[in-house]
């Protein structure tokens, strides 16, 4: 099984509120919705060469989570031949589901429930990948 696992990579933008979005919706499908099928890509350690990232990432079918247009989760998930299957942004997250995070210590309840409706949406993703 563990040949079908799907890798997680969410944007680290630490000041923005869709980073923290994207943080969180990572955690959900990784920690709760999908634990068994995800793993999760840490972004400063891909950067900083840890060996152990790197090898995930061109092991699994990737996720991206991009928070902002720098989609800086997508160019380094590129730069470090990751094999990328789907990408999701969340301002057009924001315009798909209505709910609008109140900042980035505090989601919100609006923010919540769109962590949640994004990390569905993973989930189903990495149902799909990992068949």
């Amino acid at each position: 099984m563990d040949d079908k696992k799907v890798a997680i990579v969410a944007c680290t933008g630490m000041g923005k509120t869709l980073g923290t979005v994207a943080r969180q919706v990572a955690y959900k499908v990784v920690d709760e919705l999908r634990p068994e099928k995800t793993v999760l890509i840490c972004i400063p350690s891909l950067t900083a060469g840890v060996g152990e990232h790197k090898s995930l990432l061109q092991r699994y079918p990737s996720i991206i989570l991009d928070g902002c247009v720098e989609r800086c989760a997508t160019k380094i998930i590129s730069k470090n031949k990751g094999m990328i299957r789907a990408k999701m942004f969340m301002p057009q997250m924001i315009a798909k589901y209505g709910f609008k995070p109140q900042s980035r210590t505090d989601l919100g309840e609006e923010g919540e429930k769109l962590v949640t409706k994004i990390a569905e949406e993973v989930a189903a993703l990495v149902d799909q990948l990992s068949r």
